[in-house]
């Protein structure tokens, strides 16, 4: 009997270093090595959020999806810092 477990697909980084990356929806890539790019990031979706918004609703859900990402890099940063300082 084969085995039922199968690898899970790789993600295709494209040269990007995955320790450092947040890959987006559509094949975005937001370098992040610190919280002040993604500070910057967050900035530029929130204007592309503002300016979209009403008028393209699948913009709107796409910007958020990506602010999401961002969101949840910045608090692994955060947290990250937070154990460095406590060294």
């Amino acid at each position: 009997m084969a085995p039922t477990m199968t690898r899970p697909p790789a993600i295709d980084t494209r040269g990007h270093d995955p320790l450092i990356t947040v890959f987006g929806a559509e094949g975005a890539t937001y370098s992040c090595p610190d919280l002040q790019s993604v500070d910057a990031h967050l900035a530029r979706l929130c204007d592309r959020l503002r300016f979209a918004t009403p008028r393209f609703p699948a913009l709107i859900a796409l910007f958020r999806s990506e602010i999401d990402r961002l969101l949840d890099r910045r608090r692994w940063l955060e947290l990250d810092a937070m154990v460095v300082d406590t060294l």
